[in-house]
C-alpha cells in the first residue's frame, strides 16, 4: 500500500511538472512585404518569405537570398513626429520635454522597434536558411509606468516540399525543421531609466549591464499544404509545434562578460503552435502584369464560430491583402489586417530588391486599440 501510495505521488509529480510550463509566442518580423498587404502573406509565400511561413513555398522558384535585412519601428510617422524623434537624439530636447512627447506616444501608439536579417535557400523543393528577429516594444499609460519588452530568436531551418499533380488540381506539401535560440526580457525593463541614463549620459552601461534576460533553445516544426486549381489557391498551415525546451537566466552585464547567453536552465517553456488557413485568387498574370488577392485567417476553429454568431466581426477578424505587379519591377501592395489598413510598395532591381511599408495592427491594451508602424527591407537575391 505504501509502494503504491509513492508510485502514485510521484506519477502526479511527473505530470504536474508536464504542465508547469509557460508558453510564448513565436517571434516573426515586421516585413513589408507581410505587413504592407495586412499580414496576410504568409500562407502563399514563396522564396525567402516561406521561413517565415507556409514550407509548401520550398517548391517554388528558386532563390538565393545572400542578405536580407528589414527593420521597423512602431510609431505615426507623421513629419513631426519624426523632426521630434531626430531632435531627441541629437540632444535637443530636454528631459521633461521628450519625457512628455515620448509618454504620450507610448500611451496612444505603444512605442518601439525591431530588425531581422537572414540568408538562405529557398526553392525547388527545399529550402535550407539562418534567420534573426529582434523585436522590442515600449508600453504603459503614463511615461513614469512604461515598460519595455525584448524578443529575440535566431532560426536555423532546414525543409522540403513536394508538389503533386492530383488530374486538374496541383498540391503541394511542405515541411520544415527549425532549431532555435531564444533571449527575452526576463521581466519588463523600466524604459523611463535606461531612456534618461542614455539620453543625459547618465550611467548608462551600468543600468543596461543589470537589466536581467532569460535564454534557452529548442526544436520546433511547421509544415502547411496548398491546393491550386487554375487561378484559385486554398491553403494551411501549422507553425511552431514543438516540445518544451529549458531556459536560464543572466545579466546583460554577464553575458558581456562571458561572451556566451544561457543556453538553458530549470524554467520550462514551449512554443505557442498557430494555425492558419488562406485563399489565394490571381486575377492577372501577364508579362508585365501580375495582380492577386489574398484572405487570411489565424485561428480558423474561432473562427467557423464567430462566423455563425457575428459574420461581420469574423471578416473583421481576418487578413487580406492585394499586390499589383507591374513590368516585373514595381509592386503596389494594400492590405487590411483585422480592420486595419496597410499600404506597401517595393522594387526589384534584378538582383537587389527594396521593399516598405506603413502598417497598422492590433493591440488591445491601446485605448484605440491598435498601433501604427512603418517597416522597410533590403535584400540581395539570386
Amino acid at each position: 500500500m505504501k509502494r503504491a501510495s509513492i508510485l502514485a505521488v510521484y506519477i502526479l509529480a511527473v505530470a504536474s511538472l508536464g504542465f508547469a510550463q509557460s508558453f510564448i509566442p513565436g517571434l516573426l518580423p515586421k516585413d513589408p512585404h507581410s505587413m504592407g498587404m495586412g499580414g496576410s502573406f504568409r500562407v502563399f509565400a514563396t522564396g525567402y518569405d516561406a521561413f517565415f511561413g507556409n514550407p509548401a513555398g520550398f517548391s517554388g522558384p528558386a532563390s538565393l537570398t545572400l542578405a536580407d535585412i528589414a527593420a521597423w519601428a512602431y510609431f505615426e510617422p507623421y513629419p513631426k513626429n519624426i523632426a521630434d524623434i531626430v531632435a531627441i537624439a541629437e540632444g535637443e530636447f530636454t528631459q521633461e520635454e521628450y519625457a512628455q512627447f515620448l509618454g504620450t506616444r507610448i500611451a496612444d501608439n505603444d512605442f518601439g522597434a525591431g530588425a531581422s536579417l537572414g540568408l538562405g535557400w529557398s526553392g525547388l523543393g527545399f529550402g535550407m536558411g539562418l534567420t534573426l528577429v529582434s523585436d522590442s516594444v515600449v508600453r504603459g499609460q503614463t511615461w513614469e509606468d512604461s515598460k519595455i519588452v525584448f524578443c529575440n530568436q535566431l532560426d536555423g531551418i532546414i525543409g522540403a516540399a513536394w508538389p503533386l499533380r492530383l488530374g486538374a488540381f496541383s498540391f503541394t506539401f511542405g515541411f520544415n525543421v527549425r532549431a532555435f535560440y531564444r533571449l527575452d526580457s526576463k521581466t519588463p525593463w523600466n524604459f523611463p531609466a535606461l531612456a534618461d541614463g542614455f539620453l543625459q549620459n547618465n550611467d548608462f552601461m551600468g543600468l543596461f549591464k543589470a537589466q536581467n534576460l532569460r535564454g534557452g533553445y529548442g526544436v520546433a516544426v511547421d509544415s502547411g499544404a496548398i491546393l491550386t486549381l487554375g487561378p484559385l489557391s486554398a491553403g494551411v498551415m501549422i507553425r511552431d509545434y514543438g516540445y518544451k525546451f529549458y531556459m536560464g537566466d543572466a545579466t546583460v552585464g554577464e553575458i558581456i562578460e562571458e561572451t556566451l547567453p544561457p543556453l538553458g536552465g530549470t524554467f520550462v517553456y514551449a512554443l505557442i503552435p498557430t494555425y492558419t488557413v488562406g485563399l489565394k485568387a490571381v486575377l492577372v498574370d501577364t508579362y508585365k502584369t501580375f495582380a492577386v488577392v489574398y484572405a487570411e485567417v489565424d485561428d480558423p476553429v474561432s473562427f467557423a464560430a464567430m462566423l455563425k454568431v457575428d459574420p461581420e466581426a469574423a471578416f473583421l477578424s481576418a487578413h487580406y491583402g492585394a499586390e499589383l505587379e507591374m513590368s516585373r519591377f514595381l509592386s503596389l501592395r494594400t492590405g487590411y489586417n483585422q480592420g486595419r489598413l496597410s499600404l506597401g510598395l517595393g522594387f526589384d532591381f534584378s538582383l537587389i530588391e527594396v521593399d516598405a511599408a506603413i502598417f497598422s495592427e492590433p493591440s488591445p491594451l491601446l485605448p484605440s486599440g491598435s498601433r501604427t508602424g512603418v517597416s522597410i527591407q533590403t535584400a540581395l537575391r539570386f
